[in-house]
């Protein structure tokens, strides 16, 4: 069997923590994405709130959607961040 020298072990390990580091990139690009997709359903919610007040109606149900799907965004937010942590400690 065949020593690796210096020069291919510094080549595999800066390749294996290359790709780490894109990862981590990855996860965040997605993380900031999902915040913005949380931002504008809460916008779309409060749109929802004042337009429901102004015309005295009922908006209970488009509420209860809109926090659903709130909720599920925010537990991948959550999900995400947590494994970028994870992924940012083993770098």
């Amino acid at each position: 069997m065949k020593k690796r020298n210096i020069f291919e072990n510094s080549a595999y390990f800066l390749a294996r923590k290359s790709g780490q580091m894109l990862n981590i990139g990855k996860l965040k690009l997605n993380i900031v994405n999902l915040e913005n997709e949380m931002y504008n359903m809460k916008a779309e919610l409060g749109g929802i709130i004042y337009k429901s007040f102004k015309e005295g109606g009922d908006c209970s149900a488009q509420v209860g959607e809109l926090c659903d799907k709130l909720a599920q965004t925010d537990k991948q937010l959550q999900d995400m961040q947590q494994e970028a942590e994870e992924s940012g400690n083993r770098v």
